[in-house]
C-alpha cells in the first residue's frame, strides 16, 4: 500500500511553537545523520538530499510546548521521531519496490537493498540514541517505551501490508491495514508528549482515535487521488480502496464507468470519516484543538 501523508500538510496551520525551535531540531537532525565510517557516510548524506516537512518535529514541538513540557526533553523527542519516520520510508520503499521518493532516487535503487535496510536500521539505532541523551530520566523511560511500542505497530502494520492478497481484501481489512501503517506515524510524536504530561487514559484514548481516523483518511484521500492520475494504482496492481469498492459492488475493474460510480461512493466514504474526525477532536487537550481543526479543514479542502 502507497502511504503519503506529508505531501498534505503543506498548507497545515500550526501554532508558533511548532517552528519556533525547529531549528534546533534539523541540527541535531544532522548530526544524526552523520558518520565517520566511509561508506555509511556517503549513503547518510544521499539521504540528506531528500528534504521533508518536518511534520511530526513539528506536532512533537507544538504539542510540547504547549503542554509546558522541558525544552530540552522535546527537541531531542522531536528528532527522534523524524528519524524513525525517515528511517520507516526508506524500509517503506523496499517493500513497495518504488525507485523514487521526493523526486530522487531511492536510497535502495541507488545502493542496493542491503544498504538500504542498514541505513534504516543506523537511523533508528540514532533516533534510540537520542532518547538516551534526554535531561529528565523519567521523560527518558516513557520516551523509549513509547517509541518502541510504536515501532513494533508500524512493523505490523508493514507486515500486514507486505501479506495481503489484493484480490481477497475486504474494506475491514483495508482499513485495519491504514491504521497500522499510518496512524503510529502520526501518532507518536503526540503520544510522548501526552505521556510526558502524565494526561488522563481519556484524552490519550480520544487522542489514538483521532490519529486513526485522520491517518486513514489520509489514505483514502491518497487513494481517491491517485485513480485520477496518470498511473493508478489499478493499472499497477496495487492496494486502493477504490478497487476494492469496484469489487464489492460487482463490476469490472478496468470499466470507466465502474470506476465513476465508485469514485462517488468513495468521495461519501472520505465525508463521513472526515466527520468522524470532528467528532473525536473535543477529547482531547482544548489547547491543542486549533491544530486539528485545521488538518480536518485541510483535508475537506483537498476533495
Amino acid at each position: 500500500m502507497k502511504i503519503i501523508i506529508s505531501s498534505h500538510f503543506d498548507e497545515f496551520f500550526m501554532p508558533p511553537e511548532a517552528t519556533a525551535d525547529l531549528h534546533l531540531v534539523k541540527k541535531e537532525i544532522q548530526k544524526a545523520l552523520q558518520d565517520k565510517k566511509t561508506i555509511l557516510n556517503e549513503w547518510l548524506k544521499f539521504q540528506n538530499q531528500s528534504k521533508g516537512k518536518f511534520i511530526r518535529a513539528q506536532l512533537a514541538l507544538a504539542s510540547g510546548e504547549l503542554l509546558n513540557l522541558p525544552k530540552d526533553t522535546v527537541i531531542k523527542w522531536s528528532v527522534a521521531c523524524e528519524l524513525i519516520h525517515t528511517a520507516s520510508l526508506i524500509h517503506d520503499d523496499i517493500c513497495d519496490q518504488d525507485e523514487k521518493r521526493r523526486g530522487l532516487t531511492t536510497i535502495w535503487k541507488k545502493y542496493g537493498v542491503p544498504a538500504a535496510i542498514c541505513l534504516g536500521d543506523f537511523i533508528i539505532a540514532q533516533a534510540f540514541q537520542k532518547l538516551s541523551e534526554i535531561e529528565t530520566g523519567w521523560h527518558q523511560t516513557i520516551l523509549l517505551n513509547s517509541l518502541s511500542l510504536s515501532m513494533k505497530r508500524i512493523i505490523v502494520g508493514q507486515v500486514s501490508d507486505v501479506g495481503v492478497d489484493i484480490k481477497k481484501i475486504s474494506m475491514k481489512d483495508y482499513e485495519q491495514i491504514a491504521y497500522e501503517k499510518t496512524g503510529p506515524l502520526l501518532m507518536t510524536p503526540l503520544d510522548g508528549m501526552f505521556r510526558c504530561k502524565e494526561l488522563p487514559e481519556s484524552e490519550l484514548n480520544g487522542l489514538n482515535k483521532l490519529m486513526n481516523s485522520i491517518g486513514l483518511a489520509y489514505q483514502m484521500i491518497n487513494d481517491y487521488k491517485n485513480i485520477k492520475s496518470k498511473k493508478t494504482d489499478i493499472s499497477l496492481n496495487h492496494l486502493n480502496f477504490i478497487s476494492i469498492l469496484i469489487k464489492e459492488n460487482n463490476q469490472k475493474i478496468n470499466d470507466k464507468y465502474s470506476i465513476k460510480l465508485s469514485l462517488t461512493d468513495a468521495h461519501e466514504r472520505i465525508i463521513k470519516k472526515l466527520n468522524e474526525i470532528d467528532r473525536y477532536i473535543h477529547q482531547v487537550p482544548i489547547i491543542l484543538q486549533p491544530i486539528f481543526i485545521s488538518i480536518a479543514n485541510q483535508m475537506k479542502e483537498t476533495l
